[in-house]
């Protein structure tokens, strides 16, 4: 079975209009009204029953002076408030560990070492304090607290296992006691939760023999607080982190790289709060591109924090690991996310892999390798570790409903889709699995689209056919779930979308996306 997850990033770094407005970040409130006993008034207008009319029947063509003077204009503006402050910090840092790495000779030694680990911490420590505020306490508490607790790995492997179970399990009890009755834990929990995956990664490592011993106290804070990965993430492995202290990309294709990234930040960001809502509006007679629409938001959410942290990859010449296979691009350096193979995918396996790719790296490497052993039954053992990954996956996410409802429907919809596809492919001889076309030369099917140069082939265009009905599907999907990111709860009230959140999507489309998830799995399992 193909491996596949999801992990959904509104999580990763939670961007939370009242989290985000409390920290100084990001307001996605832009012409919305802040009491709730306020009458609302349009999104874009600000009000005005005329006006509103005239805004609601026109197009989007005739929406657009409005939509760029309320909302494209201060959400560009608050964007690079934003993100300024942290490329600065990243070049500075940058520039620090070359201008040291100039002047001294570097070597392994942990004293000559030092200040570069220094020089990252204080950046990110810095970039922090920009970001949550006073709250960076609490992350130096915790981030106290995991180095403790990688003391438990002389006891082996299982101390490395326990490490994992106490790292996961302690941000439930963070939810639960600390933080229950506070509005600014789930961006905290977005940080803490990529030093989660830093903290397992370590362990396991450290088991491996991939690394020599613990590092010291500021070796450690240097690769949990590194600038270019702190805030918003991506994880990346304390090797990787190492081999990354002194850069070596140049500046020209480094800063090439952050334009590039910077610019699609703030297309995308466009997109989420500003088009996305306008469309919805717009296709609010068709439910299916209405959900796909307000998902949009979401996956436009998604891609604007991508873009920022590759942004900070690219101008510290951090590299993510597990290089190739498509994770870096000429233009964008490492990527850690694919909007094209997620707005276009082939089967929902390789959306979801392309949707948090450093994330799905990890959950691999640490995860559903481990679990997946070899033996006499193949087949349970596999099964086996995808569901652990999902769980893992899962609960890294913190006490999110709505997560797991996401994750446990992707886990039946790209199982039952793999398996399928699988089993046609070895029918009929062509080229239907879920994975992409590894092209011609290595491509074991006959009936295959890289090998018919001829557009008259029937069999050629049947495989395409076939391929887009499987596209299709899974943008239906990736519609259908992506709306139950938009509620903020699973509560239900009394019928409207609002007090509905996702259900109410999901009535309307007769749960139909879960009956044909569950009827892969059946049509599977009766012609197999």
């Amino acid at each position: 079975m193909d491996y596949q997850y999801y992990d959904e990033e509104s999580d990763y770094i939670d961007v939370d209009e009242e989290e985000l407005a409390a920290a100084g970040g990001l307001d996605y409130s832009y012409g919305k009204p802040q009491d709730e006993d306020e009458e609302e008034e349009d999104y874009y207008l600000g009000g005005g029953e005329e006006g509103e009319a005239a805004y609601h029947n026109g197009g989007l063509v005739d929406r657009l002076p409005q939509i760029l003077q309320s909302c494209i204009e201060p959400s560009l503006l608050q964007v690079l408030q934003y993100v300024a402050p942290m490329l600065l910090l990243c070049l500075l840092c940058r520039l620090l560990c070359l201008l040291y790495a100039r002047r001294g000779r570097l070597s392994q030694s942990s004293l000559r070492m030092a200040p570069l680990h220094l020089i990252h911490l204080s950046c990110g420590l810095t970039l922090l304090h920009f970001t949550v505020g006073f709250r960076l306490w609490l992350l130096l508490l915790l981030a106290a607290v995991g180095y403790l607790l990688l003391q438990l790995l002389r006891l082996g492997r299982r101390g490395a296992q326990l490490l994992a179970l106490l790292t996961i399990g302690s941000q439930f009890l963070y939810e639960l006691l600390i933080w229950r009755k506070r509005s600014d834990w789930p961006q905290l929990r977005g940080i803490q939760m990529v030093v989660n995956m830093k903290l397992i990664s370590l362990g396991f490592d450290l088991c491996g023999g991939q690394l020599a011993g613990i590092p010291n106290p500021l070796a450690y804070l240097g690769y949990i607080y590194s600038p270019a990965t702190c805030a918003l993430g991506p994880w990346v492995s304390f090797g990787s982190y190492s081999n990354c202290l002194v850069p070596r990309s140049s500046w020209l294709l480094s800063l090439r790289r952050t334009v590039a990234n910077a610019v699609l930040c703030l297309l995308t960001v466009t997109v989420s709060n500003c088009l996305a809502p306008v469309l919805s509006d717009l296709a609010s007679g068709w439910h299916f591109l209405a959900m796909y629409t307000d998902a949009l938001s979401v996956r436009s959410s998604h891609y604007f924090v991508g873009f920022i942290a590759q942004a900070l990859l690219a101008l510290t010449d951090q590299r993510l690991d597990g290089g190739g296979g498509g994770r870096e691009s000429e233009l964008l350096g490492p990527l850690v996310a694919q909007p094209w193979r997620i707005e276009w995918p082939r089967s929902i396996s390789s959306l979801v892999r392309s949707w948090n790719i450093p994330m799905h790296e990890w959950l691999k490497r640490y995860i559903y390798t481990p679990c997946k052993t070899t033996g006499r039954h193949s087949r349970t053992q596999t099964l086996l570790a995808v569901f652990c990954t999902y769980l893992v996956s899962s609960l890294l996410h913190g006490m999110d409903l709505r997560i797991y409802v996401v994750l446990i429907s992707l886990a039946v919809f790209a199982a039952g889709e793999s398996l399928l596809r699988r089993h046609l492919s070895g029918v009929l001889d062509a080229c239907l699995s879920a994975n992409l076309c590894p092209g011609a030369e290595r491509c074991r099917y006959s009936n295959c689209v890289s090998k018919q140069r001829s557009w008259a082939s029937v069999g050629g265009w049947l495989v395409r056919l076939a391929n887009l009905g499987f596209t299709a599907l899974a943008i239906f999907h990736l519609a259908y779930l992506g709306v139950v990111l938009l509620g903020d709860s699973l509560e239900t009230g009394a019928g409207t979308a609002e007090e509905e959140g996702f259900l109410w999507h999901w009535k309307q489309a007769g749960y139909l996306s879960h009956y044909i998830g569950v009827g892969t799995i059946v049509l599977y399992l009766f012609i197999s």
